[in-house]
């Protein structure tokens, strides 16, 4: 048969269970027509065919984003960013800046800020963001997503005042007096950013931002992790068809605010994991157990070592897990939620040993599965599920990890453990709350450095190949779609990407300076760093 395109002189990572290398491929039309040498690839050459010398670069699959958020991504873009702020001062300023251009009772809208890379060492308060407006409400979203702060006029929108009452799952901070200081956590904030959410308009043009900064990326598969409420699936639904949104989307059915009820919803629309196709394909049932690990909220067995008194917030109890993803499935859906907290992937694997009691095989996942002590790694091998973890997080957090969790940092995101009992993983980016860059993630996964450059845990660290694997084929086990993407071999998906150097043997620090030169989606070029207006 013959080849549409053929790439030869090349480092290609096929990314089967052997970490093989081969020279060339050739693909036909949006499939893989063969993985071999430069000798044995030649035959798919004819009249019509582009040869593409690699000159030594590595060709590998699309990376596949296994949890990650492409609605918040795109549309924090809209906002304003406080990842890069140093001080509450500097932050004020830019969301003056905005309120320039923002018509009265509008709500500005900032993310990513994190009080321990402020110079203040402290949240944001209410009447820190009254400076900047009382005419306006304003919302801060903290990094993690989790946690936000909003001003006066935000509270007296939404009919919040010093009488209300903690929802479950949430607070809203005060202080010693008693008086709301606009610090809001976990599902209180869930609650909060739905009356700041952004227009569908809006919400499209976010998406399409997140999708073009993700092809740049290489990744060309994204496991995504929910939004607010069903409209976020049709959002998504709507973006794929108008090719707005390039990804093929496995689309976790779950909410950011009260996810029990989103999962009710998706069992009553009859739907169940698995409805779609290549390009848009209906994925787990997911709820929220616990909080964030860098609030931190999540939920831990024994109390922070930084405040012994705190353990963390629970969204759930056990009973009402089990009542939720049970149901879902009962009606044929594939089980998640979100678990950080050792306590929380507990719970997550009790309810899952449930499940494979009434119906063996099930492919089930934990989202984060952040604490994983070595009893957990053992019931997470036994039930078969497959963790997503995000060793990103430890270069952006890893700090405050060692203050937060002292010694128990040796079993978080347990990557080692996991490869030594043959339990396959997923890496996720969780973007926006770290980087989508997937090199950052691999290059955490081998290294287990904080920004600092101190070590998060070393003795979990895995090797390049083993990264580049849970980062392509991994993700396509997650979703049930190894055998279609995820690795290199005839009649599979041609999702590939080409990287600016042969990555295999570039030294392991320099990895976050890997690049990507083409990505190829389907067979099509849809990102290539020479040319313009390929998307």
């Amino acid at each position: 048969m013959q080849a549409t395109r053929v790439f030869i002189n090349g480092e290609v990572f096929t990314s089967d269970h052997r970490f093989s290398v081969h020279e060339a491929v050739a693909i036909g039309g949006n499939r893989i027509l063969g993985v071999g040498t430069n000798q044995e690839i030649q035959a798919f050459v004819e009249s019509g065919t582009e040869v593409t010398d690699l000159e030594g670069r590595t060709l590998m699959p699309g990376f596949i984003d296994a949890h990650a958020h492409l609605e918040l991504y795109g549309t924090n873009q809209l906002g304003v960013n406080a990842k890069a702020v140093h001080s509450i001062p500097e932050l004020l300023d830019q969301l003056l800046l905005e309120a320039e251009d923002i018509p009265k009772g509008q709500w500005i809208r900032g993310w990513g800020y994190n009080q321990n890379h402020l110079a203040e060492q402290r949240h944001l308060t209410r009447d820190d963001l009254d400076k900047v407006s009382t005419s306006h409400p304003i919302i801060v979203v903290r990094t993690c997503g989790h946690i936000s702060c909003v001003n006066t006029k935000a509270l007296e929108l939404t009919g919040i005042t010093d009488s209300v009452v903690d929802p479950p799952g949430g607070k809203y901070h005060r202080d010693t007096s008693g008086r709301l200081t606009g610090l809001l956590l976990e599902s209180a904030h869930m609650a909060m950013f739905q009356h700041a959410d952004y227009s569908e308009e809006e919400v499209q043009k976010g998406l399409a931002i997140a999708s073009a900064d993700f092809l740049e990326l290489g990744i060309t598969s994204v496991h995504d992790a929910g939004g607010y409420g069903t409209k976020h699936i049709r959002y998504l639904q709507k973006a794929v068809q108008e090719k707005t949104l390039k990804q093929r989307i496995y689309a976790l059915y779950g909410s950011l605010s009260d996810s029990v009820s989103m999962v009710e919803a998706g069992i009553r629309s009859g739907m169940a994991t698995g409805v779609g196709d290549d390009s848009f394909r209906i994925g787990p049932a997911k709820v929220f157990i616990d909080g964030s690990s860098s609030g931190p909220t999540c939920k831990m067995r024994e109390g922070y070592t930084s405040n012994p008194a705190d353990s963390g917030m629970l969204y759930m109890d056990q009973h009402a897990l089990d009542r939720s993803l049970l149901s879902a499935y009962e009606h044929g859906w594939q089980l998640t939620a979100h678990a950080m907290g050792d306590q929380a992937v507990d719970m997550l694997l009790t309810t899952l040993e449930r499940a494979r009691s009434g119906r063996p095989g099930t492919r089930h996942r934990i989202e984060h599965s952040g604490f994983t002590p070595a009893d957990l790694v053992q019931r997470l091998k036994a039930v078969r599920a497959v963790p997503i973890p995000n060793p990103a997080f430890l270069h952006e957090f890893g700090d405050g990890y060692r203050k937060d969790y002292g010694d128990r940092i040796e079993a978080m995101f347990p990557l080692h453990a996991f490869a030594q009992n043959d339990i396959p993983f997923a890496i996720g980016s969780d973007s926006p709350i770290t980087t989508a860059d997937p090199f950052v993630g691999i290059h955490a996964a081998i290294t287990r450095q904080s920004k600092s450059g101190r070590s998060v845990g070393a003795e979990q660290g895995i090797t390049l190949e083993e990264a580049l694997r849970a980062y392509t084929w991994g993700g396509a086990y997650a979703s049930g779609e190894e055998d279609v993407k995820g690795s290199l071999k005839p009649g599979m998906l041609a999702d590939l990407i080409i990287l600016d150097r042969p990555v295999l043997n570039t030294p392991i620090q320099q990895l976050p300076e890997v690049t990507v030169d083409e990505t190829i989606l389907d067979g099509k070029t849809v990102f290539h760093k020479l040319k313009e207006d390929v998307y």
